[in-house]
């Protein structure tokens, strides 16, 4: 759908997108196949998050693939079960759903033009136990979030986002979308990363909660000594043990440390 036909559509479903939601409409057909083609040989289901008008379904469905929807506006879900009979269109809040009761589960594949206020908290659900089937998942994120979520090697865009994301996924980033490729256009940049599960994770699945809990607190007040950081959770005495055991400097502040040393002091952690 061009930028004509996504304005008369909304007008004759009486929506009004909201930019608060993050509602920015693919208006580029050649943008969303290039998307589905990441994932055109997938086996088994794709769950895709907020189809909207259907850009990146229709793509989807012309790849062959076996689509799950889940859309959170009734009036949208309506016209996604007319022109797309094919997709499995079901109205629920992604970050309130339980994956196994949707049809096609357990999912393959994740696909999404992400609504920007929600991009995060999504990102963090993907790596719940309820997606671990997901091997791969291609996403249209800002460009700002995009890069932190990639940044592995220090320095102010790395933090709790890659590094929750880190023991689950391996990012990268495929490719830009200017904003003109989308209606209403926003105003930022966009990018679609892919994310591919790790055959191996280099973080036991019973410490997971417990390094999500110690990056958070490394990275409370990112301009102290991650001692520091350290000490308000766990008390001094057992915030240098924490560093000791990964053999970490207690002067360093919490972004010039590598992930796989905050996966050893987690092993300390759930020690």
């Amino acid at each position: 759908m061009n930028t004509t036909e996504i304005r008369e559509t909304l007008k004759s479903l009486g929506i009004v997108p909201d930019r608060g939601l993050g509602q920015n409409f693919l208006a580029n057909p050649l943008l969303a196949r290039r998307i589905a083609a990441v994932l055109e040989k997938t086996e088994g289901a794709v769950l895709e998050i907020g189809p909207g008008l259907g850009a990146l379904t229709g793509a989807l469905v012309e790849r062959g693939l076996s689509v799950t929807a889940l859309e959170i506006s009734q009036a949208m879900c309506i016209r996604l079960r007319e022109i797309l009979p094919s997709v499995s269109v079901v109205q629920q809040d992604f970050l309130k759903t339980e994956p196994g009761e949707l049809p096609g589960y357990p999912f393959s594949a994740v696909a999404s033009n992400l609504p920007y206020n929600i991009s995060t908290p999504s990102l963090i659900r993907l790596c719940e136990p309820g997606f671990s089937h997901v091997s791969r998942a291609v996403l249209m994120l800002q460009r700002e979030v995009a890069v932190r979520l990639e940044c592995l090697s220090g320095g102010r865009e790395y933090g709790r986002l890659s590094l929750a994301v880190w023991p689950h996924f391996a990012v990268s980033i495929l490719f830009e979308a200017g904003p003109w490729e989308f209606f209403p256009r926003p105003e930022v940049e966009s990018t679609v990363v892919l994310l591919e599960r790790k055959t191996q994770s280099p973080l036991a699945p019973e410490l997971y909660p417990g390094f999500v809990e110690l990056v958070k607190a490394s990275f409370a007040s990112r301009r102290k000594k991650i001692v520091n950081n350290l000490a308000r959770v766990y008390g001094k005495a057992r915030a240098l043990a924490i560093l000791d055991s990964a053999g970490v400097s207690p002067d360093l502040r919490a972004e010039r440390i590598s992930p796989e040393s905050f996966a050893r002091m987690a092993e300390e952690v759930g020690s």
